[in-house]
Parts: structure tokens; sequence; C-alpha cells
């Protein structure tokens, strides 16, 4: 007799979000002959800030050059002396993604890794304190997938030790503390569109600041350093002596701006948000029931999060679940390894809890960092750690390959 068995249908690390809207978007601006940054990216700016509750958004080609932006923007500024120097230490967790540490080396200032909180996966404030010294700056805190800890000691912690905060909350969008949106409550916050994030323009990233000289010194990085994007471009205008204005440059800069066609997309994608952030919700919290039903011995981080049926607006949403992370137990009758080749082998993508711990990949020689004494959890999570894709739009059946592979693992 042949086989008759239904073929698995894969449950991969991202879906596809994008529908006929999204793709008459994109053709409409490959018809309409304007490609680069142009009207449509200064609409998704505006949208996506309303969206956030921030006074200003600014789009550039990706999550990482947004923090690239961020970080340079510590650095210097057109008209004021920076908030940071070369050779100032800034903290940041040890879980992260490469492209939130790197910058901070790259522009001469000194990465302090610390260990993160076993509950939210942030900066953990007490290793931090361990490793303060008088060249302490700054702080870089990472939104870790999706969840936003509670702020307010890391903004007391900033403001006892004379700490400038920016937020890295590329994983984290639609996350909130207290009704302000992440990357709201220090001097700026980032953000991803990358296809596998909350909202994709394909590649793409976003700043968002409440302070308009931040705004104007950013939009001058993004571009060359030019002042064509600011929005005190009058006023620099007097001071050229002669100067053509488009093509005036006051400060260093790069090119990241993003294109036409990614705003254009970003902007359908964000009228689907809230619908998308509830779905990931819904499948977090069936994720979690499974668990606790078949699998005691594995930890979905961020299960106390999760309320049943949702919440009410989105500025109580604290969890945005950007992928499903795990972590097994103590009591584990495997190891991580033998856990993740089983899910593969049933059909469920997996990937390590980002970089478990940065401190041990090779990319480490080249920081220049320092260390903190302990990064135990960014270590137990390296070993013990590993995450699946949390989807707002699943394949049809792959939502039954994940349930059948998770449960199935409460069967060894």
């Amino acid at each position: 007799m042949p086989d008759t068995q239904p073929p698995t249908i894969p449950y991969r690390l991202a879906a596809e979000t994008f529908g006929p809207e999204e793709m008459g978007a994109a053709r409409a601006v490959l018809e309409s002959g304007r490609l680069t940054m142009g009207p449509h990216v200064e609409a998704f700016e505006r949208e996506f800030a309303a969206w956030a509750g921030a006074k200003h958004a600014l789009m550039v080609n990706s999550g990482s050059s947004a923090n690239l932006l961020a970080v340079d923007a510590m650095l210097r500024r057109s008209d004021r002396a920076g908030l940071w120097n070369p050779g100032d230490e800034v903290l940041v967790s040890a879980l992260a993604w490469p492209t939130t540490i790197a910058p901070i080396a790259q522009l001469g200032l000194v990465p302090v890794l610390v260990d993160v909180d076993p509950k939210t996966l942030a900066l953990d404030l007490e290793s931090a304190r361990r490793v303060l010294t008088e060249r302490t700056r700054g702080m870089f805190l990472v939104h870790i997938l999706g969840r936003s800890p509670a702020m307010a000691p890391y903004l007391e912690f900033c403001r006892s030790h004379g700490l400038a905060l920016i937020e890295d909350a590329c994983e984290s969008l639609g996350a909130h503390d207290g009704g302000t949106h992440v990357g709201l409550f220090g001097q700026v916050g980032t953000f991803s569109s990358y296809f596998s994030h909350h909202i994709s323009t394909i590649e793409g990233g976003v700043l968002l600041t409440n302070d308009t000289a931040l705004r104007d010194d950013l939009a001058s990085l993004r571009a060359h350093g030019w002042i064509r994007d600011r929005t005190d471009r009058d006023a620099w205008r007097q001071r050229l002596d002669g100067l053509d204005d488009r093509f005036a440059f006051i400060m260093g800069g790069y090119n990241v701006r993003p294109t036409e066609i990614q705003a254009a997309c970003g902007r359908v994608q964000l009228t689907k948000l809230d619908e998308m952030l509830q779905a990931r919700e819904q499948l977090a919290e069936a994720v979690s029931g499974w668990i606790a039903r078949a699998v005691p011995w594995l930890r979905l981080v961020g299960a106390d999060c999760i309320r049943p049926g949702g919440v009410a607006s989105r500025r109580q949403r604290n969890h945005s679940w950007m992928t499903l992370p795990f972590v097994l137990r103590d009591d584990a009758p495997i190891s991580v390894a033998e856990v993740q080749a089983r899910l593969e082998r049933a059909g469920v993508e997996t990937r390590p809890i980002i970089a478990g711990n940065l401190a041990r990949h090779p990319i480490a020689r080249h920081l220049k960092a320092r260390v903190a004494p302990s990064l135990e959890r960014c270590d137990a999570l390296l070993a013990r750690g590993f995450m699946v894709g949390c989807h707002p739009v699943p394949a049809a059946g792959s939502l039954a390959t994940l349930e059948a592979a998770l449960v199935g693992l409460g069967k060894l």
C-alpha cells in the first residue's frame, strides 16, 4: 500500500506577512519612478511615531544602522558637546545581537558586558553595579525578544550614576511599561523592521525620540551629514555663507537611507500591527498551555506576562512576543542540542536565544570590552536555551507541526 501520510508542514522561524496590499504598494512605488527616500518615508515616519506615541521617528535601512546612529549621536552633536566621549564606558548586556555592541567599540567607546536578569532577560542591574567605574557614562539597554522590563529601576540607576540611557528595542516593537512604549524612556530608541520582526519592510529600521534637536542630528547622520532633512534647515541656511543648502554638510555622516518601497510596505504593515501582535500573544498562550501539560521540564521565558484573552489596549502590552524562547529546567531528561535536533527533525526550525553570550563568540576579541566577573545567566542561556518562531500569520498546518513536536518532547 502507498504511504498516504500527509506531508509535514514546516514551522519556520519566521513567517511571510505580506499580502496583496504590500505587493500593490511596492508596485505603485516602482511605477511612480520615485524610488529613493521621499514622501512615503516621511509618511511612514509620522505614522510610526503616532503609533508608538513618540514625537519623532526616523527611518533608516536597518535596525543595525539605527543602533549605529544612536551611539554616534551620543558622541557628537551639531551644536553642542556630545554626552559621551571616546574612551567612555557603556553598559550593555552580553545577551545581544552583535550590532548592538559593535558600534560602541567601533566609535571608540568601551563596551562593558554584564549579565542578565533571568526573568526578563534584560540587563541585570546588580551585575552592572559591580562593574561601574568613573569612566562609565552610559547604558545601552536591550529589550529582549518582545519584553519590556519594569523601567523605573533602570531610570533610577541611570539617574543616580549619571548615565545617559539609550534603548535597543529592535526586537520589541509594541511593548510598553506603564503605558509608555519601549524606546521612549531614554535619549533615543531603535527598532528593526527586518523580515522576521513585528512589522516587515524587508530590511529596515527606525529611531524614536522626543528630542527635536537629537532627531535633526540623526537625520544628518543618516544622510552624509547634510542639513537637507533637518527641521532647522532654515536656521542653518542663514549660517552657510553662500553655500548651496542642498549640498551643505555640518557633521560627519553615513548613507543609511531607506527606500520608498520599504516605507510603502511599512505603512501597510503598520495598519496590521495591532492584529498581528494579538495573534502573537494568542500563540504564546497556546504554547504555554501545551508546555505546562506535556513538557513540564521546559520553561517558556516570559510566560508570566501572558494575560488570558489578551490586553484591552496596546498601551497595556508589556510583551510583544517576537519569538518563543525556552530554557530547559534542571530535571530535563536530554540536552538542549538533542531537543533542538528532535524539533528540527519534526519540522520545527530552532535557533539559540540570540547570541546567548557574546563574550563567548570570536567577535569578543575585536570588541575590546570589559566583562563582568560573572556572566553565568548568559552562559546558562547559551547552554540550556533555544527559541522558535512566533508567527502572526502561520502557514496552514504549521501550528499542528509545532504542537505535535512540542508535545512529542513530553513522551521521552
